[in-house]
């Protein structure tokens, strides 16, 4: 039996290369990563991995070759991508060929075509099982394939991968069903080219399903199972108190810190009740009446409340925001979705249920699974200082935020690939 390894493309800071490496003990022994900060997190938390620093269609070549000359010219078990998602849309395939052929190319975002050097690495490699994540509207998004046509991604990589045998499987999953202590949806398409699981679970087309599929593990939490959700409370209900204006920091856990904010945001928040955003707070905090009025950012009496608001021409109004913003989480529910803006309140329900503050560094890290006690090593962001950093302090507080923000946590990575070993023991 050939020994398993696998690889990782768009690694970002090797989180999710933790579910497999430090969960399943299985080697990833190559990563390919742009940005030099996360590359160096790699390094140093990996460091056994061959580290390709650069950009993916440069390195293709050379992440190949590592492959080929280590592995003797054999399959690596598993090659994982998370390319880059903010260039993601749902612009209709039909609009898009329309416009090209009227010689009107719509503008268009290049992160969106790189899956397609991606692509290649797979044809080139042929893993046993390749495993893709990004956000979940990827299903509906167009790019400009190789031929310069406009094709969906999830039928271009069907096209191109299925005369090598891969049978492929796509699915919607929240990551909170496989444990993990935050509402996170991403779209997770599993290739398998292993000819017995292949035959036992044949797809001629790219099988897209929001329910289920054999290629992903079923749901261990939530509302189909006996287990609930993992809470905030559960996760981080432990923890030492903060305030956003009076106690930034925790003297005995340097990762347990937050912002300071404004008396302006303090203000609107402290008046905000768990769950609600600081925009209904329209009772008056000195007389206690509320106001009918949707757009008041004054009581009667003449007191400001406790809304968010800003000058625009000359005038005070309320900022324009969502519903989400200025929001604060429940205790008894998953963390909303943790994202690189982690720390700035007016970003999507960022607010402690309870304390004046945004979740600190260690509480990302622990509703992201990265700091789990499955795990026999600890993650280190020392030593990293991309962006700005705190005097005397040897990490960069805006990296962890990104990092975490962009990753997909190692427990559920865990569940994935842990599945998939089932799968190849039962039918392989």
């Amino acid at each position: 039996m050939k020994k398993k390894v696998a690889g990782s493309l768009f690694s970002g800071g090797g989180v999710g290369d933790a579910g497999i490496e430090w969960g399943l003990n299985i080697p990833v022994i190559a990563a390919c990563e742009l940005v030099p900060s996360r590359a160096a997190l790699i390094r140093n938390n990996f460091p056994a991995t061959e580290v390709f620093e650069g950009n993916i269609t440069e390195m293709k070549g050379a992440y190949i070759k590592y492959f080929k000359k280590q592995l003797q010219g054999a399959n690596p078990w598993l090659i994982t991508l998370s390319p880059p998602c903010q260039g993601m849309s749902s612009n209709g395939a039909g609009r898009i060929s329309a416009e090209i052929k009227a010689g009107k190319r719509p503008v268009e975002d290049h992160r969106n075509r790189l899956i397609l050097p991606g692509i290649e690495i797979l044809e080139e490699l042929k893993p046993d099982w390749f495993i893709l994540e990004n956000v979940k509207r990827m299903e509906n998004t167009i790019i400009r394939n190789e031929h310069e046509d406009p094709e969906n991604i999830l039928e271009c990589i069907f096209r191109r991968l299925y005369p090598l045998g891969y049978s492929t499987f796509a699915r919607v999953v929240d990551f909170r069903d496989y444990g993990v202590p935050h509402h996170r949806e991403r779209l997770i398409t599993i290739g398998c080219r292993i000819p017995s699981v292949v035959e036992k679970f044949k797809s001629n087309r790219i099988f897209f399903s929001k329910d289920s599929s054999p290629f992903h593990p079923p749901a261990s939490h939530g509302r189909v199972t006996n287990q609930s959700w993992n809470s905030l409370r559960d996760i981080i209900g432990h923890l030492p108190e903060l305030d956003a204006r009076s106690k930034l920091s925790d003297p005995h856990d340097v990762y347990h810190c937050v912002p300071k904010w404004n008396k302006n945001q303090y203000f609107w928040m402290q008046h905000t009740p768990e769950g609600r955003s600081a925009f209904e707070n329209l009772t008056c905090p000195l007389c206690g009446k509320r106001s009918s009025d949707l757009s008041a950012i004054r009581c009667e009496c003449g007191v400001p409340l406790p809304r968010p608001q800003t000058l625009r021409n000359g005038k005070k109004s309320l900022i324009r925001g969502f519903k989400t913003s200025y929001r604060r989480m429940y205790w008894d529910k998953p963390a909303s979705t943790l994202t690189m803006n982690s720390g700035v309140i007016s970003s999507d329900l960022k607010g402690h249920p309870e304390q004046n503050r945004v979740l600190s560094l260690r509480e990302i890290l622990l509703l992201s699974t990265l700091d789990h006690p499955q795990w026999k090593k600890t993650y280190s962001f020392e030593g990293i200082t991309h962006g700005r950093t705190s005097r005397n302090q040897d990490f960069s507080k805006k990296l962890v935020r990104e990092v975490i923000g962009e990753s997909i946590p190692p427990l559920a990575m865990k569940r994935l690939v842990k599945h998939i070993l089932k799968l190849e023991t039962e039918y392989a």
